[in-house]
């Protein structure tokens, strides 16, 4: 599979089928945190960088073939999925042929274009992204490009939030030293009460970032910014992740991505090659594959991983 990946389980959406509608890593930002890594094409430009058809194609022949349930059809993937200008004549056609939810992780940056808000509609669930509300704070932790900016990003999702007749979830990530100021916490707070989403979420950097100084906030501080907003937000994530275990979760992907790099290996070599503990190379894998990074496939009776390199 080239665009599909999964199922994988997510917190927020149960049993996830991922569509990946655009080139690794292309996106409107480059997040401090995004666990992808770094943004190699940074625009705001919209095209059908995939054909609408093929991914479609493809989304038809796993769904003949597949065998577990699947909550959500979700685009996500390696980047911004609305950069794609098909996204809405995708999201159409997968609920006029499944009965399966869709849904959108967006960053929001392009929701100020009345043209995506629109593609957007049929969705189910729309998940988009504010981790800052005032600009100096906005462009160190996201770096958005072509001059975006957090009132931009604001009034785009509210405007969309009035037009939405679905379920909108609004994220926050919080970023030790960059975006977990007071200043940025009550900017915050007053925008998600202009935007009145259904629900917000709070976490923090609990996966290898795509910048090795991004660091998780305690509890306590996400604690504070939930009590800021009150309406109807909660922490997710896992808290339990040292900073020191993070930065030695990094080093075991690059290992892992230069091993594979050479070859496809089975479980057992990675365990053996890389001398690490099955539980956490495990975890691992799941991380990658749950991102798009990584893909397997069965070869007689046993599986064999590899980086996944797509070529569009």
């Amino acid at each position: 599979m080239k665009y599909i990946f999964g199922p994988v389980p997510s917190r927020r959406l149960g049993v996830s089928l991922g569509i990946d509608p655009i080139p690794e890593k292309l996106c409107s930002y480059d997040c401090v945190y995004c666990e992808v890594g770094r943004t190699t094409l940074h625009t705001n430009k919209r095209k059908e960088y995939i054909s609408a058809r093929d991914i479609l194609a493809e989304l038809n022949q796993f769904m003949k073939s597949r065998k577990q349930h699947i909550d959500y059809i979700t685009f996500s993937g390696s980047g911004e999925p609305t950069l794609n200008s098909k996204i809405g004549e995708m999201i159409r056609e997968i609920k006029r042929l499944y009965t399966i939810p869709v849904a959108v992780l967006t960053n929001g940056s392009l929701l100020s274009n009345p043209e995506v808000r629109e593609e957007l509609l049929p969705a189910d669930v729309v998940i988009p992204s504010l981790d800052a509300a005032i600009d100096k704070y906005f462009v160190r932790v996201n770096h958005p490009c072509c001059n975006i900016s957090a009132d931009d990003v604001v009034e785009g999702i509210a405007r969309f939030s009035r037009e939405f007749e679905g379920h909108l979830w609004l994220e926050i990530l919080i970023v030790k030293g960059v975006n977990d100021s007071e200043e940025n916490f009550k900017a915050v707070a007053k925008a998600v009460g202009y935007i009145n989403p259904e629900k917000v979420q709070i976490g923090t950097v609990a996966r290898p970032p795509g910048e090795g100084f991004a660091a998780p906030v305690p509890l306590e501080t996400l604690q504070y910014l939930c009590k800021i907003i009150s309406k109807d937000a909660e922490i997710v994530g896992d808290f339990s992740i040292p900073e020191e275990v993070l930065r030695e979760q990094i080093a075991l992907i690059d290992r892992v991505k230069n091993l594979l790099a050479i070859r496809a290996c089975t479980f057992d070599e990675m365990t053996e090659s890389l001398a690490v503990d099955p539980r956490t190379l495990r975890k691992l894998l799941d991380h990658l594959s749950e991102t798009g990074q990584l893909s397997s496939r069965v070869f007689g009776e046993t599986r064999y991983y590899k980086i996944y390199e797509r070529k569009d």
